[in-house]
């Protein structure tokens, strides 16, 4: 027993801060050690079987989506400030314990006390500190899943109902029951639906999961002011095929929703559609929807113009789009040929810089990547959609989900000041899964953009998109059909 007795206080402490309880027992009172280490142990293996059990039936994304619930949040932050009450509690009583049992046989030194009492702060200041970095990433996550993720959609900023029938062409796989965000009402869809025992998720009915992308140069909360990109994503639920259809902000004579088709003649809009928001927050007697008008036109003609229905809608600010790059260690991507633009706007807007990029593969940061992704000057608009859907299917393959967690406290800062969504919170584990299955390689990228599609709609042309959108998973598509009009690269190297 003489051993435990002359263990120094601060290995006992130090002891204690690794798990609680070892300290105690390494100054001899093993029964006290056992004591405040089973409520630890207990815990650990509560929450490891918890996970591994998760893991097991869900995977990686159901672990990581289990996460995605201010209540798991909230109760993980719970856990680990009593986690640091605990481990405060267990390396101040084994200091105690092992200094009253060393100072029956010797009295320390004076340098040796400062020395031990040094080091028991530095245990206590780095406890609390670990403890408290992660209570405070919990407390910001679910405050960042607030915010991003409104939920029951109540501001007014909801898709409008769709005007055609939606045409189900695949069978949806089941997948555990949500409600529908983000969209007024449910479409009535066509008897040839092919029933499951397991509801779905509305966003899930017609098979298919499809998203307005927006991004924009606007600033935080003024995303409208300027659409810069807007590109539908659509996934297949069955397949996991998944297809980009670039929509341009200069299509004229798009069709309105119904509720707002009676602003202008023939329910069609005859500016440019990147115009449609400001014109329904100018007309406000024409286009309902109150502060939201602007975003219910807009959302609601490209629905009319595409003939699928929008699930949700995702909103990222261009220069949030810079940090997102950035954080993920900047973008490997290879480039198809030269681009020189002399004449690129600066982000202050004072004047224009020079972009040159060389063919061949590059290392962009997020500035660069904005660069390649925006420039227009070379080609057109069109040139620069399809880059833009490019640079999409690089990210997404190069994100690596362990990594993003080293920096979670900036993406989570990222998310709540330059992301908006109309999805519902409680929908995110079954878009998670089915993200996890989508090929970004094999994404299929089209343009609505000339020579193919006209600027000017027609009720012809609009018959064309719809096909062209609906039919995209149809039994024609193979796994090596290429790219539709694209002038993109590839995340092929280095």
């Amino acid at each position: 027993m003489a051993g435990p007795r002359q263990r120094s206080p601060l290995t006992a402490a130090a002891l204690s801060f690794l798990f609680p309880g070892l300290g105690e027992w390494a100054a001899g009172s093993r029964r006290r050690g056992v004591l405040v280490a089973l409520p630890a142990l207990v815990v650990v293996f509560a929450v490891i079987g918890f996970a591994a059990g998760t893991f097991v039936t869900g995977g990686a994304v159901a672990v990581a989506t289990l996460l995605l619930h201010p209540m798991v949040l909230y109760a993980i932050v719970g856990l680990d400030l009593a986690a640091l009450v605990w481990r405060v509690f267990s390396i101040l009583g084994a200091w105690r314990l092992a200094r009253r049992r060393t100072a029956r046989t010797d009295r320390p030194r004076r340098w040796a006390r400062v020395v031990g009492t040094t080091g028991l702060a530095l245990l206590l200041v780095t406890t609390t500190l670990i403890q408290g970095a992660i209570a405070a990433v919990g407390v910001q996550a679910s405050d960042v899943l607030v915010t991003v993720f409104p939920g029951d959609a109540g501001n007014g900023f909801s898709i409008p109902s769709a005007s055609f029938e939606v045409v189900v062409t695949t069978s949806p796989t089941p997948m555990p029951p949500s409600s529908p965000a983000g969209v007024d009402a449910s479409p009535t869809l066509e008897p040839t639906a092919t029933p499951t025992a397991v509801p779905v998720p509305g966003w899930a009915q017609d098979g298919r999961l499809n998203l307005l992308l927006v991004g924009s140069d606007a600033g935080t909360g003024r995303w409208s002011l300027r659409t810069d990109t807007m590109i539908l994503l659509s996934v297949d639920v069955a397949s996991g095929h998944a297809a980009f259809f670039g929509i341009p902000r200069n299509l004229v004579n798009v069709p309105l929703p119904a509720e707002s088709a009676g602003a202008v003649p023939g329910g069609r809009y005859p500016g440019l559609l990147n115009s449609l928001y400001v014109y329904a927050n100018e007309h406000p007697n024409q286009v309902p929807g109150g502060d939201a008008r602007g975003f219910r036109a807009v959302t609601g003609a490209i629905q009319e113009l595409v003939g699928v229905p929008l699930d949700g809608f995702v909103a990222v600010d261009l220069r949030g789009f810079v940090s997102l790059v950035d954080a993920t260690g900047g973008l490997w991507f290879n480039v198809p040929s030269p681009l020189y633009d002399d004449r690129y706007p600066l982000v202050n807007g004072t004047g224009y810089t020079v972009v040159s990029i060389p063919a061949g593969c590059q290392h962009f940061t997020g500035d660069q990547t904005l660069e390649y992704a925006r420039s227009r000057h070379q080609d057109s608009d069109y040139g620069r959609m399809g880059r833009q859907q490019s640079v999409l299917i690089a990210l997404r393959k190069q994100l690596n989900p362990l990594d993003l967690l080293t920096r979670a406290p900036e993406l989570l800062s990222l998310a709540k000041d330059d992301l908006w969504t109309t999805l519902n919170l409680d929908d995110l584990a079954g878009i998670a899964n089915l993200a996890y299955r989508v090929n970004p390689v094999k994404a299929k990228q089209v343009l609505l953009a000339p020579p193919d599609y006209p600027e000017y709609i027609t009720t012809a042309e609009i018959t064309t998109i719809h096909d062209s959108v609906r039919h995209v998973f149809d039994g024609t598509w193979t796994d090596s059909q290429g790219s539709s009009g694209s002038s993109g690269g590839s995340a092929s190297c280095p």
